[in-house]
């Protein structure tokens, strides 16, 4: 018996650090019949639109010209055939260099806000990372053998590993490596150095700078030291110190033993064909390219040859991003879309016995809350449970209780958005409302695991409130630019 289905048109965009791409793609949602309970499920994702790849317009080196790449989207979604009204799910994506842009994060939100009704505006390499494994087909081929793979993103800012172990991401590790960290004109000359590269030029010895000519010998060192970094990314730990200098976020305590390796992005695709000329697109992505297909190390994994490359990113987003919640929630319509709502989590409430207990640690986590975030910049807060118990009617109506008790801690028009693991949202929220003298707005939305220190998306009700659709995120515009001071 085939289960009740829906189609919901998404958008994935990405703006990288080289270039632009929009992709449309249609996902069938459905409905189990045998299980009133379960969460919808992404049955199929097809891409039925692929925008040009177009170059990242910008103001100048620091900022991207917001209205360009809005107008490429639009054009693209034009040409689709589809306006923002029939847009349902989806996310922008922010990558590479440009996400450490001034303006990032403005350009994010407002192609998502005016991309459809659902889309989301993401950002972060370690994310990037996973989005690229997807949609290269990587994670799929994991799960589908049971291989550890590591899917390699090469881009024009920055070089992302997503190791995927059968069906469970191992870990991502990223780096400060990509094709556009050195432009030249057409007659070799340096015309831009970004500071990840002139780290690197002068651990080398390689001269560099703006204005000088490089010779081609000068090119492949700077490339081979670049495509070095990428082979001890994947081979470690331990790893060397110019690869720590390099790397964005944390790098694994734990080796990876990987089976097979795939490459994507700008630079993985010409890894995977011949390169072309050096200056051929006016920066190093030949140069690493052919030093990536070269180096010994990476050259000792099987290579896998997938159906996308340059487009991994872009339709990791579109297709990818999206997942819903489970179908017993409680949630209030008027109060939906949320976007970019931080998580605090309360962690395993199943060792505390009663009311008071329980009470005192809602209280605890939502003081950490006003630590990790301004409450005054958002609208609402998720407060994420691991397991709240046994799930008998006593014990939901003392958790209810203790979080009505605690909630008086939050400023009183901050929406809470209670998030469970559990099947229990609507019987948890019943007991919020039960305990509660006032009619506050509150939602309650069950089978997700989010952490401390995610963002969430939600948006309206699927299929007359039986689940939400729920992105979990990390809103990391300018984390590479932090990690490395």
């Amino acid at each position: 018996m085939a289960g009740r289905a829906e189609t919901i048109t998404s958008v994935g965009v990405d703006v990288g650090t080289t270039t632009t791409q929009t992709v449309v793609s249609r996902l069938r949602v459905e409905l189990s019949p045998y299980d009133g309970a379960a969460a919808p499920r992404i049955a199929d994702r097809e891409v039925v639109f692929r925008g040009p790849i177009r170059e990242t317009p910008l103001c100048d080196p620091e900022t991207v010209d917001i209205d360009a790449v809005v107008a490429l989207v639009e054009c693209d979604l034009e040409a689709a055939g589809v306006s923002p009204d029939g847009i349902g799910a989806g996310a922008v994506i922010v990558t590479g260099e440009t996400a450490r842009k001034e303006n990032a994060g403005p350009l994010a939100h407002r192609l998502a806000a005016g991309s459809g009704t659902f889309v989301a505006a993401i950002a972060g390499a370690s994310l990037e990372a996973v989005l690229a494994a997807r949609g290269s087909g990587a994670a799929a081929h994991a799960a589908r053998t049971g291989e550890t793979v590591a899917n390699v993103d090469v881009g024009g800012g920055t070089t992302n590993v997503a190791v995927f172990e059968g069906s469970e991401v191992h870990g991502t590790r990223c780096l400060d490596v990509g094709g556009r960290l050195v432009r030249f004109d057409p007659d070799g000359v340096v015309t831009g150095i970004s500071e990840p590269a002139r780290r690197i030029a002068e651990r080398h010895d390689v001269a560099l700078s703006v204005g000088d000519p490089v010779e081609e010998g000068q090119r492949r060192a700077l490339a081979n030291a670049m495509a070095e970094a990428v082979a001890d990314l994947l081979s470690g730990p331990p790893f060397a110190e110019s690869t720590r200098e390099l790397a964005i976020g944390d790098l694994p305590d734990e080796r990876a033993e990987i089976d097979a390796v795939a490459f994507t992005g700008g630079v993985g695709r010409l890894v995977r064909s011949d390169p072309e000329g050096p200056l051929a697109y006016g920066d190093l992505g030949p140069a690493l390219a052919r030093a990536i297909g070269e180096n010994a190390t990476l050259s000792g994994w099987r290579r896998l040859d997938l159906a996308e490359d340059v487009r991994a990113t872009v339709i990791g987003a579109g297709t990818e991003t999206t997942t819903f919640s489970g179908r017993t929630v409680a949630v209030d319509p008027a109060h939906l879309p949320l976007r970019n709502v931080p998580v605090v989590s309360a962690g395993d409430l199943s060792g505390y016995e009663n009311e008071s207990e329980l009470r005192a640690a809602f209280e605890a986590t939502l003081a950490r809350a006003t630590t990790l975030y301004d409450l005054g910049d958002h609208d609402a807060l998720v407060l994420s449970i691991e397991d709240v118990g046994p799930l008998g009617y006593d014990r939901i109506r003392d958790v209810g209780a203790a979080f009505t008790g605690a909630r008086s801690g939050l400023p009183a028009d901050l929406v809470p958005v209670v998030v469970t693991r559990q099947n229990c949202a609507k019987a948890l929220a019943g007991a919020i409302s039960g305990a509660e003298a006032n009619d506050q707005p509150l939602h309650a939305i069950d089978e997700l695991r989010v952490d401390e220190g995610d963002y969430l998306d939600v948006g309206e009700p699927f299929r007359g409130g039986e689940a939400v659709p729920v992105v979990v995120k990390t809103l990391a515009f300018d984390e590479a630019s932090e990690d490395n001071g």
